[in-house]
């Protein structure tokens, strides 16, 4: 294979001196846990949806999963023959960095030591370093915080397999993913901290070594929009980084990831960063609404478009053909789901005090009720995709267990580009211990900038608030 993949700047350069433009997927690589067989959907995954790169996952010390998809030449022989890049990745230091001494963390799974690693890539290098199709994807999401010492640690850990790679003599693109689980916090914070141990640290990498690309992974954390990531993008651009996003994921039903992700296309397609999906074979977060949901089972091989792609399925089959510009649409979800908690909380995530969901029958109530339980502050909330420009109300019943001095709330929070520090709340407030039916009226801003939430919040020590059938629909003329 003549010539080889260029980072110059913040891009990344073809072979043929053409840019190369990141739209990929992830796929089971050697010891990685889900068993299928990739060999057998490479036709599917480059002819079919037209990834023209997959992330190989792969794990040393994963002694349960050894004899998945073990042949990894085989693997990397079948994409990058067909000209698509395999960036080789290992998982098991997800979330953590190679300690000074390897342990067993249970009977079928060891964590191997930096040692181990560094040989464990030193090998790669020498098998590999004549494919300029194979990138090393040092380790997966490293960093269990947005920490200094976390950031520290990122920087260290990087330089020594790096050096081991270069070593070898192998100038192949080395991928380094961002700390804190992959996320960086969502970037909340800025350059300025240590929310992104790419952005802080990887110009000292890239002062040392040469090819370094940077990758972000997008979930939940990125809950704070399009200007979190804008933000991100042009810092890194600003410090010389190439970035891409590595991995993005979206769950049924997950309005904070459903938000998240849609802000991540907006943001990316504006500012051209490459983006990967995860993953191929994971039913947890689909690509079709088949009953596993993986990319493979799609209801139509011929090329033409699936009929049961999932929402975000939709948006990585067109952004496979290039045919994505502006904003995205959104994901068609309820604007509350789970409002009454018939599916008890799912969806809503727990702020303290026992936020938890019984039947209402003995609370003078049919369905379920939210209880935010005695003593001190605690609520639940969860992120909302709400479409700019339109009027919403917000209705809700409450009641405190005794009369509350100070108010129990339900209400809706956001910001606006123009007001990006100061977030706007509209708020139902409950002092009573009887119900009550309470609504109101907002219209959200059209520079909608943080994702929005709603809450349901109680401040008295000495009561239990109840909520129950909360409801935030779009408000027509008609009504």
């Amino acid at each position: 294979m003549g010539g080889h993949f260029r980072i110059k700047g913040t891009k990344i350069i073809c072979p043929d001196g053409s840019e190369f433009h990141v739209r990929g997927v992830n796929v089971n690589g050697p010891g990685w846990v889900f068993p299928r067989d990739t060999l057998q959907d490479v036709g599917l995954i480059l002819d079919v949806w037209r990834f023209n790169s997959v992330r190989l996952c792969a794990a040393m010390g994963w002694e349960f999963a050894a004899g998945n998809n073990p042949d990894l030449d085989g693997l990397i022989k079948a994409f990058t023959d067909r000209g698509a890049p395999v960036i080789l990745e290992v998982h098991d230091y997800t979330g953590t960095y190679p300690p000074a001494v390897g342990y067993r963390k249970n009977k079928d799974s060891y964590m191997h030591d930096g040692g181990v690693l560094k040989e464990w890539w030193a090998d790669k290098a020498r098998r590999y370093k004549g494919n300029p199709y194979v990138w090393f994807n040092i380790m997966n999401e490293p960093g269990p915080d947005d920490s200094r010492e976390s950031a520290e640690s990122w920087l260290k850990a990087h330089d020594e397999v790096i050096g081991a790679i270069r070593a070898e003599g192998a100038e192949n693109v080395i991928v380094l993913d961002e700390h804190q689980w992959g996320q960086g916090s969502g970037y909340r914070g800025g350059k300025g901290g240590y929310a992104s141990a790419v952005i802080r640290m990887g110009p000292t990498l890239n002062a040392k070594y040469g090819n370094l690309l940077y990758s972000l992974h997008v979930y939940d954390s990125w809950y704070g929009g399009e200007r979190d990531f804008d933000a991100y993008f042009s810092d890194a651009r600003d410090a010389g980084l190439c970035v891409f996003l590595g991995e993005f994921g979206v769950g049924r039903g997950n309005v904070s990831q459903h938000s998240a992700i849609r802000a991540m296309y907006d943001s990316s397609l504006r500012n051209g960063v490459g983006r990967m999906y995860w993953a191929w074979d994971d039913a947890g977060l689909p690509l079709t609404e088949a009953e596993r949901g993986c990319g493979w089972a799609i209801d139509r091989t011929d090329g033409g478009r699936p009929g049961n792609l999932t929402w975000v399925g939709g948006l990585v089959w067109d952004d496979n053909r290039f045919l994505l510009e502006g904003s995205v649409p959104g994901p068609g979800l309820p604007t509350l789901p789970n409002g009454d908690f018939s599916e008890g909380m799912v969806g809503w995530q727990g702020w303290g005090r026992g936020s938890s969901v019984k039947g209402g029958s003995d609370l003078g109530r049919d369905g379920n009720v939210l209880v935010i339980g005695f003593g001190g502050a605690g609520g639940a909330g969860r992120i909302l995709e709400l479409r700019r420009g339109a009027r919403h109300r917000l209705s809700a019943w409450g009641r405190n267990s005794s009369a509350a001095n100070m108010a129990s709330t339900i209400g809706v929070a956001y910001s606006s580009a123009c007001e990006a520090d100061r977030q706007t709340h509209h708020t139902l407030a409950f002092t009573s211990n009887t119900w009550e039916a309470k609504s109101l009226e907002f219209t959200v801003p059209d520079d909608l900038a943080l994702a929005p939430s709603i809450y349901v919040w109680k401040m008295d020590a000495n009561t239990i608030f109840y909520a129950a059938d909360i409801r935030l629909e779009e408000v027509t003329a008609a009504d």
